[in-house]
């Protein structure tokens, strides 16, 4: 980086404190076969690198599975041997507790399909399906619990609709070898004619034992809890019972209290004794369209944090759109989050999201479906937040142009003659940029709010690389201890308000 105007530690203004940020690489696109709607991740083979299975539209070929090569890196999609292409992926877990991950999919075509089980060797090779939903038929999605609290994993079932097929839930419970007991129908009473939806699996009333509760077609939400004898009862709404109308959600314990709490695309629902969730619950975001959602401590502060996936145009069928982003919102461990939501990367039509440290750094990283006619394929986000204790803290406030939302990454510890590096990625393609060093922040909102440092010193013109980006790395310089930075990437683009983008900003303190 080339000299500019001096900075002297008699003008630094100390920065207020601030929540930490999640920051993820700009994303990179990883084969995963066309037209992906379905994401497991795990290590199969066993060579200490995550691999994703993915699920596909039927006319996107069969299942694939793409072997991870290295920290953050992966081959070419591979169909997946023992499935067709009627067959989907549904849940990656041990079932048989030999150490090996297995398959749990769905066998075959529409109604006559078979929720089945195929065994994993540990070698990425697994055994041929076999059924375990009876004489039921139509799986559309399953959950992993135990039941009855004997230790051994159990299955629940949400088979489908199909013509005059009404559609049931079942539980299958687990010997703990990989087989299975016949399925127990554990339908809610009223259940629609033609319910279909999504399932999920977990203690929801805080009792030990796994409950599974589902999304219907006609908007309800029924929690049935298990006894852990093998029987269910559904919950009753005295205390209330949430809905969602979003696509996706998981449970989790957002808040401590030893309850798997209800979070969705657009806001969490605490759980109370019933087993049943706030009617409204805490609002993350009502923006158009968000497809997928995930829970995972992505910055390492102990709390559980949410990432989502929007299609942001609400047309999710269409392959053709481009538009689509992940927007992350970081959780205070009480069933509330950070607001606004961060978004963190741009992904055409975001499918489904899967979460898995892909780089071996200690970070959950998220790989993510991207549904459109090309590339149409996987999309790797890798986790650089800033640990505790790094001098760097980023502060959000890009603003996107024609590549995108560019990103703003720093490294090194700034002692005095340390090697650091300021990283820019996703700026316009072949532009260039200039780099600002302030020792302050102006929060500007005719720029949507964009932090812009007062720029004491600029540097640049710098040139982008095709794929717009840019490292400007050196070893630190001498003086300035205690000093207080505020450091952004400005560039001229068409895209963006009066002409020009900005990466993220990132605050930057010399020790």
């Amino acid at each position: 980086m080339r000299a500019g105007l001096a900075l002297a530690s008699s003008l630094a203004l100390l920065a207020a404190p601030l929540s930490s940020q999640i920051v993820f690489e700009t994303s990179a696109v990883v084969d995963g076969g066309q037209f992906p709607v379905k994401l497991l991740l795990g290590d199969i083979n066993e060579d200490g690198f995550a691999d994703l299975i993915t699920g596909h539209f039927a006319f996107g070929g069969p299942p694939t599975v793409t072997f991870g090569t290295g920290p953050g890196q992966f081959g070419s999609a591979q169909t997946f041997t023992t499935l067709t292409i009627n067959d989907r992926p549904s849940r990656l877990v041990d079932l048989n507790a030999d150490g090996h991950l297995d398959l749990l999919a769905f066998i075959g075509q529409s109604r006559v399909s078979s929720c089945s089980v195929l065994l994993g060797h540990g070698d990425g090779t697994f055994d041929a399906p076999v059924g375990i939903n009876g004489a039921f038929e139509g799986p559309v999605d399953t959950g992993v619990g135990d039941f009855d609290g004997d230790g051994a994993l159990d299955v629940a079932i949400y088979n489908g609709p199909f013509g005059f097929w009404p559609g049931s839930v079942l539980a299958v419970f687990g010997n703990g070898d990989g087989s299975f007991d016949e399925p127990v129908d554990i339908t809610p009473s009223g259940f629609p004619f033609g319910a279909n939806g999504v399932l999920r699996v977990g203690d929801s009333n805080g009792d030990g034992f796994d409950d599974v509760v589902l999304t219907i077609s006609s908007g309800g939400m029924p929690t049935i809890l298990s006894h852990g004898d093998g029987t269910f009862t559904e919950a009753s709404c005295t205390l209330g019972c949430g809905t969602t109308i979003d696509k996706d959600f998981e449970l989790v314990d957002m808040n401590g209290d030893g309850r798997d709490d209800l979070v969705s695309c657009s806001r969490i629902q605490l759980a109370n004794a019933a087993g049943t969730f706030a009617i409204v619950g805490f609002v993350m975001g009502t923006a158009s369209a968000p497809r997928t959602v995930e829970v995972a401590d992505l910055d390492g502060d102990g709390e559980l944090d949410v990432i989502v996936g929007r299609n942001v145009t609400g047309s999710e069928f269409d392959p053709g759109a481009t538009a689509g982003d992940v927007i992350v919102y970081r959780g205070r461990g009480d069933g509330t989050t950070d607001l606004p939501g961060l978004v963190v990367s741009h992904v055409p039509q975001p499918r489904d999201v899967a979460i898995a440290d892909i780089d071996l750094d200690g970070r959950p990283d998220a790989v993510l479906a991207e549904l459109q006619t090309a590339p149409s394929t996987a999309r790797v986000l890798l986790n650089h937040t800033y640990e505790p204790g790094s001098p760097f803290l980023d502060l959000g406030g890009a603003l996107a142009g024609s590549n995108g939302y560019p990103i703003q990454l720093a490294s090194g510890t700034l002692v005095a003659g340390q090697p650091f590096a300021f990283q820019l990625q996703s700026g316009p393609p072949a532009g260039f940029a200039y780099h600002i060093v302030g020792l302050a922040a102006l929060n500007a909102p005719f720029k949507g709010g964009t932090l812009i440092p007062f720029p004491h010193l600029i540097n640049g013109p710098f040139p982008l690389t095709p794929a717009g980006a840019l490292t400007l790395a050196g070893n630190w310089p001498a003086g300035g201890s205690g000093l207080t930075l505020w450091v952004q990437f400005w560039m001229p683009n068409g895209g963006g308000p009066a002409g020009l983008v900005s990466s993220s900003g990132v605050r930057a303190q010399i020790p």
